[in-house]
């Protein structure tokens, strides 16, 4: 439950009573939708309504309050000017604004997204590595905190890393030769010594690929300074691993 205490105005014609309104979604996640519950006095109900009508939502959209809304559109609602005057305090569910919806996809699915994103980071991502702070290095941390969030429900799938780098070694020896041929010449006019991974891996390098994606991920701090560290980590344990230097030898 995602749940606010109002209070009377000052301004309103029924100040003397002093009464609280409560509003409220039926929510476990921000980004869940349900439709706004009301309890209190009715001409303060209908007050409170008016007024939500014309405060701003999620990034900036008008509140509908006859349509469902999510925790992040009453969050900025009840931050914006129009409703002050009710002074809102949230009362339940504030760890709900930091908790996305579980991922929709089965264990076998988030498998072969991870091994899909982690080929084409080695083939374009990672190499370099991209250069801090640019417009591909935001891009990559936004991405990161997702699929951090997506293998926390993952992860515990599998009993231990071992397990976890054997489940996605397979996958993700066929996801990197597909995206060296599809991305061929980003690949190719990188310098050999830049390149993370040869185009196609032997089953015992997958299995080295993979364990290193399982222990930098099992190990990543939450946020973007985690997601920033955690691609760090990877381009330097990618290049410790030595896969080209062994091709090359």
């Amino acid at each position: 439950m995602f749940r606010y205490r109002l209070m009377t105005p000052l301004s309103s014609p029924f100040a003397r009573f002093k009464k609280e309104i409560a509003v409220w979604l039926e929510v476990e996640y921000r980004d869940q939708s349900a439709r706004l519950q009301f309890e209190g006095p009715t001409p303060l109900v209908a007050e409170v309504r008016r007024s939500l009508g014309k405060a701003p939502g999620y990034r900036g959209q008008e509140v509908d309050v006859d349509d469902t809304l999510t925790p992040l559109d009453l969050f900025e609602a009840m931050s914006s000017d129009v409703m002050r005057p009710f002074d809102p305090k949230l009362v339940a569910g504030d760890n709900v604004l930091t908790r996305p919806s579980p991922p929709t996809m089965t264990t076998e699915e988030l498998t072969r997204s991870f091994a899909s994103w982690f080929a084409i980071w080695l083939v374009a991502a990672l190499p370099g590595p991209v250069k801090v702070r640019s417009y591909e290095w935001e891009h990559l941390v936004e991405a990161l905190q997702g699929m951090l969030f997506d293998w926390s429900f993952w992860r515990p799938k599998h009993e231990s890393r071992e397990k976890a780098a054997s489940a996605l070694a397979p996958l993700l020896s066929k996801a990197l030769a597909h995206e060296t041929t599809r991305l061929r010449d980003e690949y190719e006019s990188r310098p050999v010594a830049q390149r993370l991974v040869p185009p196609s891996l032997t089953p015992e390098e997958a299995h080295e690929v993979a364990s290193v994606f399982v222990e930098a991920f099992d190990t990543a701090a939450p946020g973007d300074d985690g997601a920033a560290a955690l691609i760090v980590r990877l381009h330097e344990k990618f290049h410790a691993l030595g896969l080209m230097g062994r091709r090359q030898a």
